[in-house]
């Protein structure tokens, strides 16, 4: 009897080891905007909030522990009537490890202005991969969808098409929800997942494997090596963008990524960092002169 408790043990925590929900989610509900209004509730929605991210299954992927996906979530209250309906700001960041560093290289970073929901307090977080249940669940679904492409993506060509897919389905069965949704917009949830499953777009999705997995991820092995395709993948990047110029998910790869960039070829030859330069200030010229400090 005593054996097979200790093995109903293990076996329990190999499961929770090895059979976990994706998301390492740090979840906020900012509520300093908000004047004259009860902000307990906000409280309880913000561990609601995490609990829902963090607790949910979002893919038959089982990932351990450690693989789990970071990400942060602010959610930020501007305004809020009598009858619970919210106003504000999403502001959303995704990243991805290093493979044999312990790095964390920004994917995603987003501030979504068009946040609209009804709350009250202890409401149930009901969600359906299918059909609309609540404008807060829809929103956060297509986001973590979204990060799932993403994040699979930089790690196989083509690897997130399935959450990408997901996010589509999201965004079609709320459309008729209003702002944020819609194709009007210039920079909304349609645009952003419009960018992922356009074919034509193809070489921002290769960019995001290329750059990760054939460039960060060898960095511990061959510097060299890692470096030469990095530039190679700029370098289809910038052609791209020659060709399709202005679109939305390309300009937040540099709203992710400047910095990035900078410190990656920081160290390179003087080669490596003048080529880097050169396509990077063709690339994302609002950021030239933060660029210009390769150039020593």
């Amino acid at each position: 009897m005593k054996r097979l408790l200790i093995s109903v043990l293990l076996l329990t925590g190999l499961i929770n080891t090895c059979f976990t929900q994706e998301f390492k989610a740090r979840v906020t509900v900012n509520t300093q905007k908000l004047t004259g209004a009860d902000k307990t509730p906000f409280t309880t929605l913000e561990q609601e909030l995490a609990s829902f991210i963090n607790e949910r299954k979002w893919s038959n992927y089982n990932l351990k522990n450690e693989e789990k996906i970071e990400c942060n979530v602010n959610l930020i209250i501007e305004s809020a009537t009598s009858e619970g309906k919210c106003f504000g700001k999403l502001m959303v960041q995704l990243s991805r490890p290093v493979f044999n560093s312990s790095y964390s290289s920004s994917l995603f970073t987003y501030q979504d202005n068009d946040i609209s929901f009804t709350y009250t307090l202890n409401q149930p977080f009901d969600y359906d991969d299918n059909s609309f249940q609540w404008d807060l669940t829809a929103i956060i679904g297509f986001y973590m969808n979204l990060f799932l492409g993403l994040h699979f993506d930089s790690f196989s060509p083509q690897g997130g098409s399935a959450f990408y897919n997901q996010s589509q389905a999201i965004i079609n069965y709320s459309q008729s929800r209003g702002p944020g949704w819609n194709s009007g917009e210039k920079r909304s949830r349609y645009w952003l997942i419009e960018n992922m499953t356009n074919p034509s777009y193809n070489a921002i999705r290769s960019f995001y494997y290329s750059y990760h997995r054939q460039g960060l991820d060898l960095m511990h092995k061959d510097i060299d090596q890692a470096l030469d395709n990095i530039l190679k993948a700029m370098e289809e990047l910038n052609g791209f963008n020659k060709t399709k110029y202005g679109v939305l998910m390309y300009t937040l790869i540099f709203t992710a990524k400047s910095d990035e960039f900078v410190n990656v070829f920081s160290g390179a030859s003087d080669e490596k960092r003048n080529r880097a330069y050169e396509l990077l200030k063709q690339m994302d010229p609002l950021n030239e002169s933060k660029y210009a400090k390769l150039l020593k």
